[in-house]
């Protein structure tokens, strides 16, 4: 049996503590140091018109660039892999069993955290009730970046996929260490329960692929996404998208019971000296994945509709003439059915402070599939569009109509809460290089994650803070 270590710190009722944080006036925030950045003043959250919700609509395209479905290509690539025939692929459950990398949670596993150079120390009391810290590895890379982040209680309603209880949080891979852009992603998935008595939860890599059709047959490449945004919603992982490829830009839908193990084709070379220098996908009659034994190919992309889906458009966030950027993502499981958020990442001089949408999902019941978007003749559209409070957001969610976003500029980092049409913003400090956010709704009061980016030993990790 696994603990749950952060739940005996779950007591207080949430909609208590948000309540008494929308209290604090503009002018008792003010009392406390402004989250870090100065120049970040928090104003109302603004309903926008009817042009901006359609700016907003996504219409679904699963043809990849070579004209062919990406359907298609996977089932393609699947019989190129000659993986077994009784495999269909691999569950949350065998991943964390194949799992070989760990992190340490708490005070007692990663102390770094909460001293001076970590993500939780330093001058600003960061309010945390639980982190969970790295690999050294993992920690300290500066080519791989976290940014989105969900889980298995956004997945399904009673928190749990294939009798595990995990996080899953998503990187990209820039060109160099100075060069920012994304060449790569990856989605990683953590074990939420540590064993009794342990502080060490498993985690595993997971590759995220673009299948497509090349000279010599069917083969994969990576998706050179930002993975700005995650959301875990039945099988699916939506992925939202804002990086220079113009042509990703949208929710990226990634299907689940799709996850490769590349460890079960005979055509794959994992391990070879050569094997983490040649490229992606299928090379001389091999597959290469640079070391990585799983795979998840994409799906599928929801494509702002403004123009030709085989033209993709370019994004401008806060621009109303122009299709919105897709940054972050979360989940409202407090709505019927529960709802998808996205929002923009803008700063003053370029875009005010950007824009935040909810679309309905279909609910739990209901199969679905291209990631459960609610559609009305082909489109899924947004039921309502706010401008953000804060510029330079990297996360929004919502629950029972209160907001939660995170900022995070350069060292500055805040987190701020408040309800359409109220002037009450509640200002917090955050982790250094805040990201994304995630509801964990462990007991009746959920547990606010998010995940920092900044590489050092206790500066990159998940944590959480009862809002």
């Amino acid at each position: 049996m696994r603990s749950r270590p952060f739940r005996a710190l779950m007591a207080a009722s949430a909609a208590a503590v948000l309540t008494a944080a929308l209290a604090v006036s503009q002018s008792a925030a003010a009392g406390v140091p402004q989250a870090h950045d100065p120049s970040n003043h928090p104003t109302p959250m603004t309903r926008l018109g009817t042009n901006t919700n359609t700016l907003y609509s996504l219409r679904w395209d699963e043809i990849g660039p070579d004209k062919r479905s990406y359907r298609q290509l996977i089932t393609q690539l699947r019989g190129a892999l000659a993986l077994p025939k009784s495999y269909r692929y691999t569950n949350l459950s065998q991943l964390l069993g194949q799992s070989d990398h760990t992190a340490l949670s708490g005070p007692v596993g990663c102390p770094e955290a909460k001293r001076s150079h970590g993500a939780l120390g330093g001058p600003y009391p960061v309010r945390s009730d639980y982190w969970i810290c790295l690999n050294t590895v993992d920690s300290t890379t500066n080519r791989w970046f976290p940014q989105g982040v969900s889980g298995t209680w956004d997945a399904n309603a009673n928190g749990v996929v294939d009798g595990e209880r995990a996080f899953a949080f998503g990187w990209y891979r820039r060109a160099s260490a100075t060069n920012r852009t994304p060449i790569a992603s990856r989605v990683t998935f953590l074990d939420e329960q540590a064993p009794m008595g342990s502080f060490a939860h498993r985690y595993q890599h997971v590759l995220l692929a673009l299948p497509r059709y090349g000279k010599n047959g069917v083969t994969f490449e990576s998706v050179p996404t930002h993975a700005g945004g995650f959301v875990w919603y039945h099988q699916y992982l939506l992925v939202a998208d804002d990086g220079p490829r113009h042509d990703f830009n949208g929710i990226l839908v990634f299907d689940l019971h799709n996850l490769i193990d590349l460890a079960l084709s005979p055509r794959t070379d994992l391990t070879s000296p050569q094997a983490a220098t040649r490229p992606f996908g299928l090379y001389k009659g091999r597959f290469y994945s640079k070391g990585y034994r799983f795979i998840l190919p994409l799906r599928g992309i929801w494509r702002p509709s403004v123009g030709p889906l085989t033209t993709p458009q370019k994004c401008r966030a806060g621009d109303l003439h122009y299709p919105p950027c897709y940054t972050y993502a979360g989940l409202d499981r407090s709505t019927s059915p529960p709802s998808f958020l996205t929002g923009e990442w803008c700063t003053s001089s370029a875009c005010g402070k950007g824009r935040v949408a909810r679309f309905p999902l279909l609910p739990d019941s209901t199969p679905c599939t291209r990631g459960c978007l609610r559609t009305s003749g082909g489109t899924a559209r947004p039921t309502e569009v706010f401008g953000q409070p804060v510029r330079y957001a990297q996360g929004g969610v919502s629950w029972k109509g209160t907001y939660q976003f995170t900022t995070s500029h350069g060292g500055a980092a805040g987190r701020f809460v408040t309800r359409p049409g109220s002037t009450a913003v509640a200002r917090h400090y955050a982790g250094t290089g805040v990201q994304d956010l995630y509801w964990n709704r462990a007991t009746s009061t959920p547990m606010l994650w998010s995940v920092t980016e900044f590489p050092g030993v206790g500066r990159r990790l998940l944590y959480g803070v009862r809002p």
